[in-house]
C-alpha cells in the first residue's frame, strides 16, 4: 500500500486518529495513555509504525502543550484559548509536527491539517489554519529563543516556581528540563529465578540490548525493544520493569535483612498495587530462605511473608497477576484501605517491617507520564499531605516495637517529602538511620524520596541528610 507522511490509503487516517485521540483526552479528563490504549483495543491498528505514528504524534503534541500554545499564539491573531477545540488541537498537532518531528515535509502537515479541518466539516477555518501553519513553517520558530523556562520546558509555571522556591532557579530549570528528555526503561532480574549474567543473554540472544546497572548486579537498563511484556522471559517471570529509585526499596530490606539475620520477618505493603515493591521483597525474601535452608535453618510456618494490599479488588487483582507472573509464593494480597479508621485486632504491632510508598503528586516522575503535570493541581499537595499521615498513624499501629518503616513517594515537593519526614520523627518517636532525595535529572532514575525508621529502636549511626 502507498503511504505518505501518515495517511495509509486503505487505512484509517493516522493523524485524524491522533486527533481523536486528543479531542477525547481534553474533554474527558482521562489519563492520555488510557485513552490511547483505549482507542488501539477498539481499533484496527496491527501495524507497529501506525501504532507509533499515533503514539508519538498523541503523546507529543500534549507533552508540549504550552510551548506549541506560546508558539500558535505568535502567529495567530486568535489566541489557542478562544479556538474551537477541532482547531485548536489540529493546529498544536501541525505545529508539534513542524517543529518536533523530524521527516515531516512541511506542505504535508499543511494540506493534511486543511484535509481535516475539512472532512470535520469546518471548511470555513480551513484558510485560517493553513496560514497559521504555512508562516510557522515559512518563518521558523527557534525554541531556544524562549526566555521563560516553564514555557520553553512546557512546564504548568506553578509547579516551575514551586521547584524554584524550594531548590532554587538553576536546580528548577535543570528538573523541568530534565522531564523533556528521554527517559530509560529498567528492568529487574526475578533472582528467585535466574541469575542476572543468565538472563542478560536470554535478552541479547532476543535482539535486545541490556547494560548493567552501576551497583545494582541485578539490574539492566534496556534498549532495542518493542513490547517488553510480549517477551517469553517476561510472561515467564523471568524479570519485572521497574525503575530504578524504586528498586532502592529492596535493596534496604535486603540490607535490613542480612544485617539482622531474622528467625522470623513479616512484612506489610500498604499501597502495592501492582506490586512491583511486595514482588522484589518476596525475591529478596525468597534468596534469603534459600541461604538459611543451605545453612540447615528451617523457618516456621508463615515466619516469612510479605502481605500485600491496596484500597480495591481491581488493584489486589494486578498484584496477584504480578505475583502469580514471577511464582512468589510468599505473597498474601488482600483488599484494605490503608487510609481507614480501623485496623484488623491481628495487624496491631504484627509486622517487622511496614512498606509504606504512598499516593503522592507524582511530580517525580513526570518525565514519563506525559500529561500528569497538567492533572495534578497546586490544591492536591495538602490533601495528599494529610492522606499520607492518615496512612502512616494505620502503619505505626502495624509496626512491632523495633520495626521498621519505609516511606516513600515518587515526588520531591518539601510537604511529601522532608516535612513528612520531621511530623513522622516527632509523632511516633522514630528515629531515622536512613533518608535519601533524588531529584529528577539528578540521577540515573525518576524523581523520588525514602526514608528508613526504627519504631522506639537503636539506631546504629547518625541521621543522614538527603542526598
Amino acid at each position: 500500500m502507498e503511504e505518505t507522511a501518515g495517511v495509509t490509503k486503505g487505512k484509517k487516517d493516522l493523524r485524524e486518529t491522533a486527533l481523536d485521540i486528543l479531542l477525547k483526552y481534553e474533554k474527558s479528563g482521562e489519563k492520555l495513555n488510557s485513552v490511547i490504549q483505549d482507542v488501539f483495543l477498539t481499533g484496527d491498528y496491527p501495524d507497529k509504525k501506525d501504532r507509533a505514528f499515533i503514539k508519538i504524534l498523541s503523546e507529543g503534541t500534549v507533552e508540549r502543550r504550552i510551548t506549541l500554545d506560546y508558539v500558535i499564539d505568535r502567529f495567530s491573531n486568535v489566541g489557542t484559548g478562544r479556538m474551537k477545540p477541532l482547531i485548536r488541537n489540529v493546529l498544536r498537532m501541525g505545529t508539534y509536527q513542524l517543529l518536533f518531528m523530524d521527516g515531516v515535509p512541511p506542505h504535508a502537515v499543511c494540506s493534511e491539517s486543511v484535509r481535516l479541518v475539512k472532512k470535520r466539516h469546518m471548511s470555513g477555518l480551513s484558510g485560517f489554519v493553513n496560514a497559521v501553519l504555512r508562516r510557522i513553517a515559512g518563518e521558523g520558530f527557534d525554541i531556544e529563543s524562549i526566555k521563560e523556562p516553564h514555557i520553553k520546558y512546557s512546564c504548568p509555571e506553578w509547579i516551575f516556581k514551586k521547584f524554584r522556591d524550594e531548590y532554587g532557579a538553576d536546580k528548577a530549570v535543570d528538573i523541568i528540563r530534565s522531564f523533556m528528555e528521554s527517559q530509560p526503561v529498567y528492568i529487574r532480574t526475578n533472582v528467585a529465578r535466574i541469575k542476572p549474567d543468565e538472563l542478560e543473554k536470554k535478552l541479547r540472544e532476543k535482539g535486545l540490548e541490556p547494560s548493567k546497572v552501576r551497583n545494582r548486579p541485578y539490574a539492566f537498563s534496556i534498549s532495542g525493544f518493542g513490547d517488553l511484556s510480549s517477551l517469553a522471559e517476561f510472561r515467564e517471570g523471568l524479570f519485572s520493569v521497574q525503575d530504578i529509585s524504586s528498586m532502592s526499596i529492596g535493596d534496604e530490606i535486603r540490607e535490613i535483612l542480612y544485617k539482622d539475620r531474622p528467625e522470623s520477618f513479616r512484612i506489610l505493603d500498604l499501597c502495592a498495587a501492582p506490586g512491583g515493591k511486595s514482588c522484589h521483597s518476596a525475591e529478596i525474601l525468597t534468596a534469603f530462605l534459600s541461604e538459611r535452608k543451605e545453612r540447615g535453618l528451617a523457618p516456621g510456618r508463615d515466619a516469612f511473608f510479605v502481605e500485600s494490599r491496596d484500597i480495591s479488588e481491581k488493584k489486589r487483582l494486578l498484584i496477584v497477576e504480578n505475583k502469580e507472573r514471577l511464582g512468589l509464593e510468599l505473597i498474601k494480597t488482600a483488599v484494605l484501605d490503608a487510609s481507614g479508621a480501623d485496623i484488623p485486632d491481628e495487624d496491631r504491632e504484627s509486622y517487622d517491617l511496614v512498606i509504606a510508598d504512598l499516593p503522592c503528586s507524582g511530580l517525580g516522575v513526570t518525565g514519563r507520564k506525559n500529561d500528569l503535570k497538567y492533572r495534578v493541581q497546586p490544591e492536591d499537595i495538602p490533601a495528599l499531605k494529610k492522606l499520607q499521615r492518615d496512612i502512616l498513624k494505620n502503619a505505626d499501629c502495624s509496626l512491632k516495637c523495633g520495626g521498621y518503616l519505609i516511606y516513600s513517594v515518587c515526588t520531591v515537593t518539601r510537604e511529601e517529602t522532608a516535612e513528612q519526614d520531621s511530623w513522622i520523627r516527632e509523632s511516633f518517636g522514630y528515629h531515622r538511620i536512613k533518608e535519601k532525595l533524588i531529584l529528577p535529572g539528578e540521577g540515573e532514575g525518576d524523581g523520588f524520596y525514602y526514608a528508613v525508621y526504627i519504631k522506639n529502636g537503636t539506631a546504629t549511626g547518625p541521621d543522614t541528610a538527603p542526598g
